[in-house]
């Protein structure tokens, strides 16, 4: 798997490309750290905007350990991430492991974005 991450003006949005498994998941966690420390650090709040149409999940191995890092990341900045192009498959799974109603999905990055002025 592979993470890019993009700054436009106060969003960061990081698309994910690739086959999701148990051994992505430390590449992952220190991507994801790193964003965190980029949003606490800078004066103006940080929109962050995950983008997962080009992932791919294999297997189950990797999905619980996936699914935490992502709900750990929501803990850390200050404004919750928004989550598009989640495949149906991969919503399921993730709302099974969201006990705290910590994700939210939209259909593109423009409705995601449009999200944080709501």
């Amino acid at each position: 798997m592979k993470t890019q991450i993009k700054k436009i003006g106060d969003t960061i949005i990081v698309s994910m490309d690739g086959k999701l498994d148990f051994e992505t998941a430390v590449p992952l966690r220190e991507d994801l750290n790193r964003i965190a420390r980029q949003a606490k650090g800078d004066c103006v709040p940080k929109k962050v905007i995950f983008n997962f149409e080009n992932l791919d999940f294999v297997g189950s191995s990797g999905i619980s350990s996936f699914v935490q890092t992502l709900k750990e990341f929501n803990a850390t900045i200050p404004n919750k991430p928004r989550y598009c192009h989640v495949k149906s498959e991969f919503r399921r799974v993730i709302k099974a492991f969201d006990e705290e109603a910590v994700f939210e999905f939209y259909d593109n990055e423009e409705r995601a974005k449009k999200s944080f002025d709501q």
